[in-house]
């Protein structure tokens, strides 16, 4: 996840208020956390859900039988917490759909957790929000993929577009910090300017960007070409300059693609070098690709994988091995290689990138394309960028 506004700003952000609560450049909490393998931990609770997105990475839709029992999940969650885990991730499907969510997010925050909701916002009414807020949840993230009609169709639902925004309105209505997740795809790439307009018009806090990452309903066909990929974060450059004046406008974030860190560190130094300096020294510690070591997903049956995308690679069970044990001391190959992917990364690209200790490509997508420690095929950075020229 790399933090744009939190970059050109130099100041706290959404993401600090999360996590860290603290007004230091680079937190301490962030430099320790940094230096050992305790994970964001995404935990996809359920396979239902009432929409049948295009690009869900979960395949998600109907209930399959085998998930997590409410004690089960109790125990999980006390066991991300022995071990500190900053934050519990719940997403799914659609996590609204288990009917013991308020009384995991309850059993979450008694044990001193972060917890944050990934929803499609469709099924958060009033009363709802109000049972997230008393629950303790810390943030609400709404899935939203382009302005109504465009997202309606993503989603398989008219209407989904309306009850989403409710959502949000709700969630910050009952005093929950709420964000926007927005998958770019070449069907929706044109209406990123006009949803940022529309959150900073509502006075949302948070706009997400992910990188579509080929898995479960998703592939390379519906993705944005590099050219693409760079015009829109040159807007989305400007745009995080247009906000960083007004504190309480939104957040932009970008998450997926490393290479977005290294393109904004370089867009600095051309305006600011001592900002760019700073930005740099921040990337070290939230740059990169932190799979299979600061971040983390557990499915539904308690499979665990390296990121929320990874379905098809299992490194362990937390039915047959506690979390903590499988990711604290691996012995799964994969997880042991990602923890020291500078020894294994190649490729004409990534591997003789001279930002390849703080960048490095994302390995998911690389693998995609047949070689995990190759080039990230969606790296739009120059040659002469990357001192590979």
């Amino acid at each position: 996840m790399i933090g744009l506004s939190k970059m050109v700003g130099g100041e706290i952000t959404v993401s600090e208020k999360l996590t860290y609560k603290s007004r230091e450049r680079i937190p301490k909490r962030l430099v320790e956390a940094s230096k050992k393998p305790v994970p964001v931990t995404v935990w996809n609770t359920t396979s239902r859900c009432n929409l049948r997105c295009v690009h869900c990475y979960a395949d998600a839709g109907s209930r399959r039988s085998g998930e997590l029992s409410t004690q089960e999940a109790m125990e999980f969650i006390d066991d991300l917490a022995s071990i500190q885990v900053p934050v519990l991730l719940l997403s799914g499907g659609e996590p609204l759909m288990r009917k013991d969510i308020i009384d995991l997010i309850i059993h979450a925050k008694s044990k001193g957790m972060h917890v944050s909701l990934s929803t499609n916002g469709t099924l958060i009414d009033g009363e709802t929000a109000e049972k997230l807020a008393e629950a303790g949840v810390d943030y609400v993230g709404v899935s939203i993929d382009g302005v109504e009609e465009t997202n309606d169709r993503f989603r398989g639902l008219r209407g989904a577009f309306r009850k989403a925004m409710e959502g949000l309105e709700n969630a910050a209505s009952a005093g929950i910090l709420t964000g926007i997740r927005f998958t770019v795809t070449k069907f929706n790439l044109k209406d990123v300017p006009e949803v940022i307009d529309l959150i900073v018009e509502n006075e949302v806090p948070r706009f997400c960007l992910y990188h579509l990452v080929p898995s479960g309903r998703a592939d390379f066909s519906i993705d944005i070409n590099l050219k693409e990929r760079r015009e829109l974060m040159e807007f989305l450059f400007r745009k995080s300059l247009e906000l960083r004046d007004d504190r309480e406008k939104t957040e932009i974030l970008t998450v997926d693609n490393p290479a977005d860190g290294i393109f904004f560190y370089l867009k600095l130094r051309e305006i600011d070098e001592s900002l760019a300096d700073y930005a740099l020294e921040f990337l070290k510690y939230r740059g990169g690709d932190s799979s299979g070591y600061r971040i983390a997903d557990v499915d539904m049956f308690g499979n665990v994988h390296p990121n929320q995308f990874w379905f098809d690679y299992t490194c362990g069970n937390i039915r047959e091995r506690k979390f903590s044990e499988i990711w604290l001391t691996p012995e799964d190959d994969l997880l042991i290689k990602l923890r020291e992917k500078q020894k294994y990364i190649n490729g004409r690209r990534c591997g003789k990138c001279i930002y390849k200790s703080i960048c490095g490509g994302f390995r998911l997508r690389a693998l995609r394309t047949g070689n995990l420690w190759g080039d990230d095929p969606s790296c739009y950075l120059s040659d002469e960028e990357t001192g590979i020229a």
